[in-house]
């Protein structure tokens, strides 16, 4: 079984359809053993620059020794850095790579023939209208299609003896807002109008031709608009609007076609060039026969408008189920609940297992990594991960604690003619995982995919920080009744949780060990040895009593060089060894710190009563006493 990757980058949040559609087109056709891997990103969409880095992560994902071919589409990928780490990636694979839109050297290409197609364009304006004065409103000055028809006009011109002011050309997108500024800016600069304005997209030639009646001009007798595209705005808009029609699909067609026939050993072009047709229509002045089909392009409209506002619906509700959901599972399930559009062969969620850190985390301690970076990857992907959410067919699968290091052999399939889609999980540039779709190609051709995975991605987030919320609450709340220097509670931990335990075995009716505990000589130490050794001294002293407490134990530093342990009741034998223990441990801890003196303690112990109508503190008394007692008791021997 043959796999190839496609690597691609869609236009803002449109998912760019043609190329897997060409691609499998061509697979089905002959039934080629042959499956397709997409890995997506809308990196271009967001101002966010840490947004637009999670996004293009999904390009680190795959091994791409795995496959048999790349496609690369990179003509969107809006940083230079990104995109020559992907270049540097695929030339290091040594598996053979097509280029969709943008030449790079050492690959195949396979795109449309923007040079010749726009230098027909300008022919025909000059030839055919005799126009000579032009403004040429373009996309990204870096977006390589964008190079090569703005080279073919200036070599048209060059070799016409057509002068041109270099700022005649302004360069934004291929939005219709790019078409408003680019001949507001223009417009202010010449003040008048040139022969023709020369468009990179059909929706800046909408944008221009908007502006241009918002004067009073009319077109094409003031002014000649062309546009690239010929989407349906070209051929509907009022004039209708000279353009280049391209068949996308091809492109993707050509890709397959190209593959099959290096991995049968034939000799290939390094090039192959998808013509491009000029569409002469009203905005220059051509006459065209062509008549609309006005019924059926409202029909279309009307049930575009119908489906959209369905999935919008669809989208609302998912959204509201996504906040009732308490986990990542119970929120992949609503997917294909609230969303019978959702039309796919199966769907797999993988995540970094950082996703529930916080939900998982034993031991309440504040780390300040954790706390700022939860752990999750900004560059690259976990070795493992966990898959936590598996739908196919239908059904959802049981996948309880499965890991995979790889996306193989997890999505390899042994049916020739799938396609899988991988698409970024991530919380801004933290990497959290991928999102797998088989066969979305319904999902793909009617660009509802940014939508669903925005909505997860967002109730994935949202989860995760309340996760995230409530240890920090518990953790700050740990902090208010823990001692700082002995991790012991402290008089506010006593009072919440010892008096409450003391209540709650006195209701069971159990018995409970109440021990007053008192360093012996801390005076001594802090006026002789210092502070610091004083303060080693208690530290020391929490550690043996926390060593050798029971489990469900409550010690509470009571202030200075006292303790008390709260626990459940044991026999007077096993009162004695955990004293025993205790001062055991000072012992060994004082020879084996080379402490100049051995450290000890004092205690009382009391054990309580159910039946007796005392509370806890009159008991604490009791134990106090008697660990003054055998305080007293030390000193008179000591003399």
């Amino acid at each position: 079984m043959k796999k190839i990757a496609l690597i691609m980058d869609g236009w803002k949040q449109f998912f760019t359809y043609a190329w897997p559609s060409g691609i499998l087109q061509r697979m089905h056709e002959t039934n080629e053993e042959v499956n397709l891997y997409i890995f997506n990103s809308s990196g271009n969409w967001s101002k966010d620059e840490d947004y637009n880095i999670g996004e293009y992560n999904i390009y680190r994902l795959p091994n791409l020794d795995d496959f048999d071919g790349i496609i690369l589409d990179l003509n969107n990928v809006a940083c230079d850095d990104v995109r020559n780490e992907i270049i540097n990636k695929v030339k290091q694979s040594g598996v053979p790579v097509i280029t969709i839109g943008m030449c790079i050297e050492d690959f195949y290409y396979v795109g449309l023939n923007n040079y010749e197609a726009m230098r027909n364009m300008i022919e025909h304006l000059h030839i055919c209208h005799g126009a000579r004065k032009y403004w040429f409103i373009m996309g990204s000055e870096n977006n390589y299609e964008n190079e090569q028809r703005v080279l073919a006009l200036k070599d048209y011109m060059k070799d016409n003896d057509i002068s041109y002011d270099e700022e005649a050309f302004y360069y934004g997108n291929f939005e219709y807002q790019s078409g408003v500024d680019g001949f507001k800016q223009l417009y202010s600069k010449y003040n008048c109008l040139p022969e023709a304005i020369i468009c990179a997209s059909d929706n800046i030639a909408v944008g221009v031709c908007e502006s241009v009646k918002a004067l009073g001009f009319k077109i094409p007798e003031d002014v000649m608009v062309t546009g690239v595209d010929n989407f349906d705005k070209a051929e509907c808009y009022e004039p209708r609007i000279t353009t280049l029609e391209q068949n996308r699909e091809e492109i993707g067609y050509h890709c397959a076609e190209l593959f099959l026939r290096l991995w049968a050993g034939e000799d290939v072009p390094q090039c192959v060039y998808n013509d491009i047709k000029c569409i002469f229509w009203d905005s220059c002045g051509c006459e065209n026969k062509i008549v609309l089909d006005a019924k059926t392009y409202l029909k279309n409209q009307i049930m575009y408008g119908i489906e959209t506002n369905e999935f919008d619906e669809e989208v609302l509700f998912l959204e509201y189920e996504l906040m009732q959901c308490e986990t990542v599972n119970e929120m992949m399930k609503c997917i294909p609940q609230c969303m019978p559009s959702m039309k796919c062969d199966a769907m797999y969620l993988v995540l970094d297992e950082h996703i529930d850190v916080f939900k998982n985390q034993t031991e309440l301690i504040w780390d300040q990594q954790l706390i700022e970076n939860e752990g999750f990857q900004v560059i690259g992907y976990p070795e493992k991960m966990k898959v936590s959410f598996a739908y196919e067919n239908g059904k959802l699968l049981n996948i309880e604690n499965m890991q995979i290091d790889n996306i193989f052999p997890m999505f390899d399939y042994d049916k020739g003619g799938e396609s899988f889609l991988f698409l970024p999980i991530h919380f801004r540039s933290k990497t959290v995982g991928y999102i797998v779709i088989r066969n979305a190609v319904y999902l793909m051709e009617k660009q509802y995919l940014f939508q669903v995975i925005k909505a997860l991605t967002t109730a994935i987030e949202n989860l995760h920080k309340k996760e995230k919320l409530e240890y920090m609450n518990q953790m700050l709340s740990e902090l208010y009744i823990r001692d700082s220097m002995t991790g012991m509670y402290n008089r506010f931990g006593y009072q919440r949780l010892a008096v409450n335990y003391f209540k709650d075995m006195h209701k069971k009716g159990k018995s409970i060990l109440i021990m007053f505990i008192d360093m012996d000589r801390l005076k001594y130490i802090n006026d002789n040895l210092g502070h610091e050794f004083g303060d080693l001294a208690i530290v020391t002293t929490a550690n043996a009593i926390l060593k050798h407490c029971r489990k469900d134990a409550v010690p509470v530093r009571n202030g200075g060089d006292e303790f008390i342990l709260v626990q459940e009741a044991m026999p007077e034998k096993e009162i004695n060894e955990l004293k025993n223990s205790i001062q055991q441990e000072l012992s060994e801890a004082s020879e084996r710190m080379n402490l100049p003196i051995v450290l000890s303690v004092s205690v009382g112990a009391v054990i309580t009563s159910p039946t007796d109508a005392r509370d806890l503190e009159d008991y604490v008394k009791e134990a106090d006493e008697m660990m003054y007692q055998e305080k007293v008791k030390k000193k008179m021997e000591r003399k």
